[in-house]
């Protein structure tokens, strides 16, 4: 099963510097999205180190031993990240979210920490698959906070989990079904603070996704983007189309899809 795939970045509308980085590699395929986070522009340098471990790999064999190269990998830039920190930041902490998908033919698997999210669209339907590691999102699970309300919510922005914030990681992990027709999307909260979830899946739905992602950056940007906004859409297609290779989103790098 090929793949097509789509990816757009911006700084948005406020901030001064891209802190996001993404890698999309259709060779096995494995999608990721990191939002980095730390003053100085030290969440650039997270998110960047993400993206080259991820691209390092040579990603072969079965789903779940794929998965595990992926894990290792980002535990190595956990431990990387701390020691990152107390070399050059005197101790300051650095982090980054981070969501990474594999696919191979009908199965996918996912891991995440942070609250960039995996979306899929399937019969008109949207689904997060991933689940948010926010201050917020804990308030929505016990009851005590509405979808709606938490969208505005002061602590919007609170995450419990990042790759760098302590030496033991804790990622989440979800495996899942993949058929014909699903679409995909990986994206940091820039994009789903912005555009709601109709405006998503209308999006997502597009003949060209392609014509998706500038729909979707468009609108973030005709809003007030007050952070940086990334995402890979991705569509698994019939075999014969364009397999072409790996795209790796550092910041300040402005990137799309061909």
């Amino acid at each position: 099963m090929e793949w097509d795939i789509a990816t757009q970045s911006h700084r948005g509308n406020v901030r001064r510097i891209n802190e996001d980085a993404l890698l999309a590699d259709k060779h096995y395929p494995l999608l990721m999205i990191a939002d980095g986070m730390g003053g100085h522009a030290a969440g650039e340098v997270a998110s960047q180190m993400l993206a080259e471990q991820l691209a390092a790999l040579h990603l072969a064999g079965s789903l779940p031993q794929a998965l595990d190269q992926v894990r290792s990998a980002v535990e190595r830039c956990n431990s990387d990240m701390i020691a990152y920190a107390r070399t050059h930041l005197a101790g300051q902490t650095i982090g980054s979210t981070v969501v990474a998908m594999l696919a191979q033919e009908c199965r996918g698997a996912c891991v995440w920490a942070g609250d960039s999210r995996l979306y899929r669209a399937r019969h008109r339907e949207l689904e997060q698959l991933t689940g948010d590691h926010s201050h917020v999102a804990e308030l929505v699970r016990a009851g005590r906070l509405s979808a709606e309300e938490a969208v505005n919510h002061p602590s919007s922005n609170a995450i419990t989990r990042a790759v760098g914030a302590a030496p033991l990681l804790d990622l989440d992990l979800e495996t899942f079904d993949i058929r014909l027709g699903d679409t995909y999307l990986l994206c940091s909260d820039g994009l789903y603070h912005e555009v709601s979830p109709d405006e998503i899946v209308t999006a997502m739905l597009a003949a060209d996704i392609r014509q998706s992602a500038r729909q979707l950056l468009n609108l973030c940007l005709g809003r007030r983007a007050r952070d940086n906004i990334s995402f890979i859409i991705g569509r698994p297609v019939g075999p014969g189309d364009d397999p072409d290779a790996t795209l790796t989103y550092y910041p300040d790098s402005a990137v799309e899809s061909p």
